[in-house]
């Protein structure tokens, strides 16, 4: 009786041993697989458009309560973020194939940086 439950559990693991794959041997994407879907399908990009709105409105308050307000509570969260990334973007970078998760990563940068300067000169982050 135990072996017929062990191999049942052996044949839901995937190729590295994390459960999720389908009775017939289907895998679920990986975290790179699921950002991607968002880049290469275009009925997504209006959900992936909001994802980097705010996100990167979340990363403009960082920068602007870091730099501006000179919060150091901000500037550890900022560095914590930015750590995360770095490490998120060089270990998509490290794999072969596409890196949406690394575009992905940019892109919030990107997002974030224009946000703090639109808030800068806007006005609304000022002393």
């Amino acid at each position: 009786m135990e072996d017929g439950k062990r191999e049942e559990s052996e044949e839901r693991t995937t190729r590295d041993g994390a459960p999720g794959a389908d009775a017939d041997g289907d895998e679920l994407p990986g975290l790179a697989g699921l950002v991607g879907t968002f880049f290469a399908e275009p009925s997504l990009w209006p959900v992936l458009v909001v994802v980097l709105a705010s996100g990167g409105v979340f990363g403009a308050a960082l920068i602007v309560l870091s730099v501006v307000d000179r919060n150091p509570f901000a500037a550890l969260a900022l560095l914590l973020v930015a750590g995360m990334s770095l490490d998120g973007g060089l270990r998509s970078l490290r794999r072969p194939g596409p890196r949406p998760l690394a575009r992905l990563i940019a892109l919030l940068w990107v997002a974030a940086l224009g946000f703090t300067a639109l808030a800068v000169w806007s006005g609304l982050a000022g002393s």
